[in-house]
């Protein structure tokens, strides 16, 4: 019973380690697939150790794209 926020416009990803997680999501507005992004989770410029052996991944985020090369569609100002 824990929630993260997470600002808009950041990226984010997570990492289950235990098979009884339940992960939902709440958006600050209607879901919008245009503004869907990723950025390929074994990015070595991030070098995130998901304490993973063999990850399920997404396909989204299986063809997801290098950190260096990902344009943010948010105005950040």
């Amino acid at each position: 019973h824990l929630q993260l926020f997470v600002p808009k416009g950041f990226a984010h990803g997570f990492s289950v380690l235990d098979n009884d997680t339940v992960f939902a999501y709440k958006c600050s507005n209607l879901y919008n697939k245009e503004y869907e992004g990723s950025i390929i989770y074994n990015d070595p410029t991030i070098a995130v150790d998901w304490q993973v052996e063999n990850p399920i991944i997404s396909e989204k985020d299986q063809n997801g794209v290098l950190f260096r090369d990902f344009v943010t569609p948010f105005d950040m100002l």
